[in-house]
């Protein structure tokens, strides 16, 4: 039922007109009150990143397009990006400025969203490029015979430690993350890191990135 409905959702919220098309308007009013609402959870699991294999075979059976789909999806992430208030009429003037305008569609709508979209916003809430930053490493090479976990090893092994520092400023603990590797694992490491840095500058110099992004 996803496929293909992220460039679609994507146009929706980068346009100027409506959010919603008027053909998938025209579907989502002919879905009863339990349809939309099975739709509009399967958006906001698409949307999270929370995967469910117990859906009901109402939700399975949902008759909707892709198009119809992606404005769910659209509708439930304007309504966590924009917040605002929680009321029904604020709820009404949202709906209405995505181009909901069907007053009935609109009450079908409006319980389910107040459901889902908290859960949609504590994603968004933690959806960001501001990651950790590494302010410390520690390391240790270490000639390693046997290992609990692996059995006979026999190779010098690297154990690394880092600390992180986290990017909100209200944060003053650091995070320490430690693993351990072979000299091969490092070596390729610090060149897979190597090859990202490069990456970043060629796109802030505007050319297009070659990351081969598989493993």
């Amino acid at each position: 039922m996803a496929g293909g409905f992220a460039g679609d959702a994507a146009a929706f919220l980068d346009s100027d007109a409506p959010v919603v098309p008027r053909h998938a308007l025209e579907h989502l009013s002919t879905l009863s009150a339990a349809s939309l609402e099975a739709l509009v959870s399967a958006a906001a699991r698409e949307l999270t990143g929370v995967s469910c294999t117990s859906h009901n075979t109402a939700e399975q059976q949902i008759p909707v397009d892709n198009e119809a789909f992606a404005a769910i999806c659209a509708i439930v992430t304007t309504f966590a990006r924009d917040g605002g208030t929680r009321t029904p009429a604020g709820q009404r003037r949202q709906l209405y400025a995505l181009g909901v305008e069907d007053e009935d569609l609109q009450m079908k709508l409006m319980p389910v969203l107040s459901a889902v979209v908290p859960s949609v916003e504590r994603v968004l809430e933690n959806t960001s490029f501001d990651f950790a930053h590494v302010v410390d490493v520690n390391w240790r090479l270490d000639y390693v015979l046997r290992s609990s976990s692996a059995g006979s090893v026999h190779e010098p092994l690297y154990f690394v430690q880092l600390k992180l520092q986290s990017p909100h400023t209200s944060d003053s603990t650091l995070q320490t993350v430690t693993f351990s590797c072979t000299v091969e694992e490092l070596r390729s490491l610090v060149y897979r890191i190597q090859e990202a840095a490069n990456e970043v500058e060629k796109l802030a110099a505007g050319t297009p990135s070659q990351l081969r992004t598989n493993a």
